[in-house]
């Protein structure tokens, strides 16, 4: 059972924030029953404590069946991007990774100009 890792971004990078995001995240996809969540790891600089690495706003999840799950799991991060100040998650499996942006208050407020123009009455 492999790994897939999600990465959490904002336009600001504050470790803090995205540690706090990618908690957010994580209880929010192990709402799914079968998936286990949990920290992404990295080697660390030699002569640390651990010699291992947390990587911040980072999440890995498995499961025997990520596919059967992909709706569920795509429902919850569309979710998660409307309620929180991320700006994308991407999910890494391997070489492959699709990125999914919350869009911007611009691309929103061109959408309503546009669904205006189609929905006036002439």
């Amino acid at each position: 059972m492999s790994a897939v890792v999600f990465i959490v971004a904002t336009r600001r990078g504050d470790a803090e924030e995205l540690d706090q995001l990618a908690g957010e995240l994580g209880e929010d996809l192990r709402e799914i029953g079968g998936l286990a969540v949990g920290a992404v790891t990295a080697s660390g600089e030699s002569g640390t404590k651990s010699d291992v690495a947390l990587q911040i706003g980072q999440l890995a999840v498995s499961s025997g069946a990520l596919g059967t799950v992909a709706w569920m799991i795509r429902d919850v991060v569309i979710r998660f991007l409307d309620r929180t100040r991320a700006d994308s998650i991407t999910i890494r499996n391997g070489d492959l990774e699709v990125v999914v942006e919350r869009p911007s208050d611009k691309q929103v407020d061109g959408l309503i100009e546009r669904l205006r123009d189609v929905l006036r009455d002439d």
